[in-house]
């Protein structure tokens, strides 16, 4: 029989001999081993947030005994704090909670959208210290727009009075950033900023170590980590605003795709003979069912421009025409998100974003039901965010301090 060639087996076979093992080599795999399990406790609780031992058990596969020594470990550290829970999960007392602690560290959060720029400052433990949000045409120009966002950071670590610098920054935009090269792809609502690495740029100005993500997989991270998506490791958020994208958390983890384009919902064509679109097809579902699509249909029904606030008055009046507008777009966006839980069988979809209101969030859940088959339907809930225009802005902080928990 073929022998084992997990553990010491495999030590033994490496070189050929089994003689050839040495204790020093032994504990250098240990060792090694010793440092991933550490690596991934402390990545469930970036991830996750608190966790009972026995959670993180379940989650990293690790054995009981090897969960409790690290712990131990982490705690003497002061890398990890113990809080009781808040309700019990059964009978008896609330299971002790295990999270990472604040420390003196921070990371920060950047949201760069189409007409503004909000920055975050947050300890360790993902506790917000400081946050400011500022209307800004983020499309006129890519420099001025970088310049306010490492202006603002100053400003804040200032508030804020940090002994170090930042462990991570993580900024989002509107658009597709290759994982290969971190440039932005086409489809961007900022034109001005395709083939710009904004991670790069902001790094230049401010010495940080800076990540670029897409909004929309910052919003799946931000509703999964603080939001709507607490406690679901399988769920799809849909972003609509001045674009259309989605992201998606699968096992836990946020999932970008081989290029990191995963997700680009906006410019599935849904008419072959629809408008014109800015990435160049005809008839995207952005041209459909965006912010820009929906102001651009109201507009001569009113006789002038409109705005979003425009737009959610009237639905919250409960004018007739907006509402129809608003369930159409729903129907149209969920008839592409239904595909994608046909494949990837997510337990949750959150629709967020600037005009998610209540009549395009029961467009969407009508259209996904109808479209796909009960079996899939059949426990899916399709909920409107609870993070509102912030689930960006909190997502950079929490994949922020994921990084920093890796370090």
């Amino acid at each position: 029989m073929k022998p084992s060639r997990n553990g010491a087996e495999w030590c033994r076979t490496q070189g050929g001999r089994d003689d050839q093992v040495t204790e020093d080599g032994a504990a250098g795999r240990s060792s090694r081993l010793r440092t991933l399990s550490r690596s991934l406790v402390l990545s469930e609780l970036a991830t996750a947030g608190p966790l009972s031992q026995a959670d993180l058990v379940r989650r990293t596969d690790l054995s009981r005994a090897t969960v409790a020594s690290i712990v131990s470990d982490l705690r003497g550290e002061g890398r990890i704090t113990t809080r009781r829970a808040e309700v019990a999960a059964g009978r008896g007392r609330p299971p002790a909670l295990l999270a990472l602690a604040a420390g003196s560290r921070v990371v920060v959060g950047v949201d760069f959208g189409h007409s503004h720029l909000a920055v975050a400052v947050a300890d360790l433990s993902g506790t917000l210290l400081a946050e400011r949000r500022v209307p800004l045409a983020v499309h006129d120009s890519a420099p001025d727009a970088l310049d306010r966002a490492a202006e603002m950071i100053d400003a804040l670590l200032t508030d804020v009075g940090c002994a170090a610098p930042p462990a991570a920054v993580v900024l989002g935009v509107p658009g597709p950033v290759d994982r290969r090269t971190g440039l932005l792809r086409s489809g961007t609502v900022l034109p001005g900023w395709e083939g710009l690495n904004p991670a790069a740029e902001l790094a230049a100005r401010t010495d940080l170590p800076v990540t670029a993500e897409n909004d929309a997989n910052l919003g799946a991270v931000g509703e999964h980590r603080f939001g709507a998506g607490r406690d679901v490791d399988d769920l799809m958020y849909v972003k609509v605003a001045s674009g259309i994208g989605a992201g998606m958390v699968l096992g836990g983890r946020l999932y970008r795709g081989s290029r990191g384009t995963a997700g680009e919902i906006g410019h599935v064509q849904v008419r072959e003979d629809g408008a014109l679109c800015r990435c160049g097809s005809r008839g995207c579902l952005e041209t459909v069912s965006s912010a820009e699509a929906a102001l651009a249909l109201l507009a001569p029904a009113h006789g002038r421009s409109m705005t979003v606030e425009d737009l959610l008055a009237l639905a919250e009046r409960g004018d007739p025409g907006t509402l129809r507008l608003l369930s159409d777009m729903g129907t149209a966006i969920g008839r592409v998100v239904a595909e994608l839980a046909a494949n990837l069988d997510p337990g949750l979809v959150i629709v967020g974003g600037g005009v998610a209101t209540r009549t395009l969030v029961e467009g969407v859940s009508a259209a996904v039901h109808r479209y796909t088959q009960p079996y899939v339907s059949a426990e899916l809930t399709v909920v409107e965010g609870t993070l509102g225009v912030r689930a960006g802005l909190l997502g950079a902080v929490a994949l922020a301090v994921q990084q920093a928990a890796r370090d």
